[in-house]
């Protein structure tokens, strides 16, 4: 191949190469109807090509991206979310951004972009959230980046190492933000009044690794920020010296400190701050270590009556490691006394002290909820005198066993209203046992519980028993307005009549098969029901019920998602209110007897037709060729005993037995004749008798008459030997006209018999005497052939 073509032939393979790549990256794209796209976490090296005005949303996080081109989001007029993190971009060209003037979300973070430019945002108006993140660059830049962005209202800048200096101009042009997080971990710098242009502030997240420079920074924020969160701070030496702050103008009224380490003498300096937070009210701990014995610094707390103002206390998962050899904390009793809410979570706490208990004078609400506290311990905390305004308790998941118990020991709070002791192991409830007289709210869900008695007050109107084994609820709560009573064993809903004034109920996830509309009106002040997740059974009544009633979703909150069937088998797992039943499954009883009375008429008209067609002639003449089947068609000339057997009426038998028989039997050689008064054998079935007799002859003779036709048993006789007639090849049948008949007068049914009288000559007996020798001589001759 000459050179030239050689190379035209690599560049083509190249440019399908780069297609067929760039085609699979725009499939790897999978977006909705509106405009949403997700390629999180395709392997993607590049930007997908042919993104449209369509987009409102691409999400192209966890990636291989490293470089975002001006021809990238050309095309993206009408984006408003834009997400690139965690992809190693390393480059953003100067107008990436430019056609995005719609963008009110843009996620940068934890990329490699070691410099930020704000020509990226000069365009970006709309911007209202900006995470950079986790980007290894040192400084915000030279210039100011967020001037342009004046509805920006949640901002994320920072990372854990390079990111060392704060400049006076980084935040310069923000005037509100809602969330400001910094990851200053390793600051070393902070020019002073950085923060201090941002006017209004109302959550800011500061990581810091060490306090460097965090009096000076307080110092600019306390004036502008609602609630601040330090994190990931070692406060062991941390000490206060003097903040310049006009105290009469300090907006912060929530400090959270989140996986803080703190020293005894580090936890005197932080109650030291409060005095220049005037207007405090929440102070939080989360995941915070305290690394001392509770030796605090005295002549510190002594200088400090009050917790300020704070009025909430939070602390959860702290950690003491050298917590056996801690002290008592008597040394901040005398702080807590304006204190009027208390949570202390999962921090292994299995003792109040009594004396503290008595100092929380203003305290209306303690949380012990995932802590060790027992009954023995917990009749220590709520000694005498203790909590006295205290309103609501919560010891959720702790070490409790006894509701007896528990009860007595509550006692002394005589303004407790509300009580949470779920999630823990009661098991059983006592017949009776004594509580708070005040008592309206009660959580007992979680417990093991398997039964109810009247240990609960009769003062509740709060009462929460779900997740636990109830199989019933039969209490009388006369003030009750809200009972929670999901996922237990009950079949059915409660009596009204004992919750006279239930507003709200919620019985999701129980057996409960069926309600009705009579027992909904029951419940005569029900404004809320949830009872989803039950075993419904879809009948007629029940699907009437629910799906007739429009009004009911306002009762329903959780219809009609959660109301599926469980019966009938063929419509499970559908919704109700989808489910539509056949007319025999609604009416059955009517279909049954429609069904009853179509099988009776058709009974009727079968007999009627039966008759009219001679059915049971057909039935008998079955039962009969059944008989003559188990024996031979035609017996062997030897087993034959009769010559001929006269089949007669009995009002006939006269001239049977006077003058045929004695014209034939005493002829010579005489015949022998079968006649069923003579012949038949005594005790066997007569249509027996009959089959055998008819088998045993020759020839069969049937006297025909008006009193023949009108005879039972000489039509069994004429039927089987019609059915002979048919079964074998020769005339066996000789027919004596006794008396003119007409034609019509023998049944239709038989059809051969009928066809012989047309077709061959039958004998008759003739008025004549002089006429009557040839009529015996030509029966004989008959009978003979």
């Amino acid at each position: 191949m000459p050179p030239s073509l050689w190379t035209v032939w690599v560049l083509a393979a190249a440019i399908s190469l780069s297609k067929e790549g760039a085609l699979d990256q725009a499939h790897s794209l999978s977006c909705d109807p509106t405009g949403v796209c997700d390629g999180r976490a395709r392997s993607l090296n590049a930007i997908p090509p042919g993104l449209t005005a369509a987009v409102k949303s691409l999400d192209l996080s966890n990636n291989r991206i490293t470089y975002v081109g001006n021809n990238d989001l050309q095309r993206c007029v009408g984006l408003k979310a834009l997400r690139l993190a965690s992809n190693g971009v390393h480059t953003i060209e100067e107008d990436s951004f430019f056609p995005l003037r719609s963008l009110e979300h843009l996620d940068l973070s934890y990329n490699r972009l070691s410099n930020l430019s704000a020509s990226w945002f000069r365009t970006l108006s709309a911007l209202k959230f900006l995470n950079v993140l986790g980007n290894p660059y040192k400084t915000l830049g030279e210039m100011s980046l967020f001037s342009h962005l004046p509805n920006l209202r949640i901002l994320k800048v920072g990372n854990s190492n390079p990111f060392s200096k704060i400049q006076e101009k980084d935040f310069s042009g923000l005037t509100f933000l809602e969330e400001l997080e910094i990851d200053a971990s390793n600051l070393r710098r902070y020019e002073p009044k950085s923060l201090k242009s941002i006017q209004n502030i109302t959550h800011l997240i500061l990581h810091m690794r060490q306090p460097i420079s965090l009096l000076e920074i307080l110092g600019d924020l306390l004036s502008s920020v609602r609630h601040l969160e330090l994190r990931d701070t070692d406060l062991n030496t941390f000490s206060i010296s003097e903040i310049v702050v006009d105290e009469t103008n300090t907006w912060i009224n929530k400090l959270t400190f989140r996986n803080v380490k703190i020293a005894d003498e580090s936890f005197s300096e932080l109650v030291k701050l409060l005095n220049y937070i005037s207007g405090m009210l929440e102070v939080e701990f989360d995941g915070c270590t305290l690394n001392g014995l509770g030796k605090f610094r005295t002549p510190v707390l002594g200088t400090v009556k009050y917790l300020g103002n704070v009025e909430t206390l939070t602390v959860r998962k702290l950690t003491i490691p050298n917590f056996f050899l801690f002290y008592d904390l008597s040394s901040i009793y005398s702080l807590t006394g304006k204190v009027k809410r208390i949570l202390i979570e999962n921090s292994k706490v299995f003792l109040v002290p009594c004396l503290l208990s008595q100092h929380l004078k203003s305290l209306e609400y303690l949380d012990l909820s995932e802590n060790l506290m027992s009954e023995e311990y917990l009749e220590n905390s709520a000694c005498e005198h203790a909590w006295p305004f205290l309103q609501t308790l919560i010891l959720r998941q702790n070490h409790l066993k006894s509701l007896e118990k528990t009860g007595e020991v509550l006692l002394t709070l005589k303004n407790l209203t509300h009580l949470d002791i779920s999630k823990n192991n009661f098991d059983s409830m006592p017949e009776n046992c004594q509580c708070p007289e005040k008592m309206k709210h009660l959580n007992l869900s979680s417990t093991r519980i398997h039964s109810l008695t009247y240990c609960i007050p009769l003062t509740l109107e709060i009462l929460d028993i779900s997740n636990n084994n109830l199989n019933s609820f039969s209490l009388i709560l006369p003030q009750l307005k809200e009972l929670y009573i999901s996922r237990n064993k009950l079949k059915t809903l409660p009596d009204a009549s004992s919750l006279p004034t239930l507003l709200v109920m919620r019985i999701s996830r129980n057996t409960i098969s069926t309600f009705s509309k009579e027992q909904l009106a029951s419940f005569q002040k029900l404004k809320t029901l949830e009872a989803g997740g039950n075993s419904f059974i879809c009948s007629c009544d029940f699907l009437s019920f629910t799906q007739g009633q429009r009004a009911l979703a306002q009762v329903l909150i959780d219809w009609p998602e959660n109301y599926l069937c469980d019966s009938p088998s063929h419509v499970r797992g559908r919704r109700v209110q989808d489910v539509r039943l056949s007319l025999a499954e609604c009416h059955r009883a009517a279909v049954v007897s429609a069904a009853c009375c179509t099988l009776f008429l058709l009974l009727l008209v079968t007999g009627v037709l039966c008759h009219h067609f001679h059915g049971v002639w057909y039935m008998k003449m079955m039962w009969a060729w059944l008989q003559a089947k188990r024996k031979p068609k035609k017996a062997p000339r030897g087993d034959l005993c009769y010559d001929a057997f006269v089949s007669y009426s009995e009002q006939d038998s006269y001239w049977v037995e006077n003058l045929m028989v004695q014209e034939l039997e005493h002829f010579n050689p005489p015949f022998r004749l079968c006649l069923h008064k003579r012949d038949f054998i005594p005790g066997k079935w007569i249509i027996d008798n009959i089959i055998d007799c008819i088998e045993k002859s020759c020839k069969t003779i049937f006297v025909l008459s008006e009193n023949f036709v009108k005879s039972e048993w000489c039509k069994y006789e004429l039927d089987f030997s019609h059915f002979r007639l048919f079964d074998e090849s020769d005339d066996t049948a000789i027919l004596i006209l006794l008396e003119p008949i007409e034609r019509k007068a023998i049944p239709q049914r038989f059809c051969k018999l009928r066809k012989i009288m047309n077709t061959k000559t039958y004998l008759e007996w003739p008025a004549d005497e002089m006429q009557r020798e040839g009529f015996w001589l030509n029966l004989r001759a008959a009978i003979k052939s």
